[in-house]
């Protein structure tokens, strides 16, 4: 399963997502989408965007982990 950590580097930084928008340039409803990880894809120029504005690298902001019924 892949998450994207924005929720948690958003709360880290105590920025909004409002914050977040205005530097990237990218829509609130990305965002939030994004925040939330209701989201399927996820363009590479949107993960330089964030990864830009948030000082942080593609891996601190997707995470990893193998999901419970390939492990079974």
């Amino acid at each position: 399963m892949i998450k994207v950590m924005l929720y948690e580097i958003l709360h880290d930084k105590r920025m909004s997502q409002l914050e977040l928008s205005i530097k990237t340039g990218l829509s609130r409803n990305t965002i939030s989408a994004l925040y939330r990880g209701n989201t399927k894809m996820i363009l590479l120029s949107t993960i330089d965007s964030l990864c830009n504005a948030l000082n942080c690298k593609p891996c601190d902001l997707i995470q990893y982990s193998k999901d419970q019924e390939e492990e079974e």
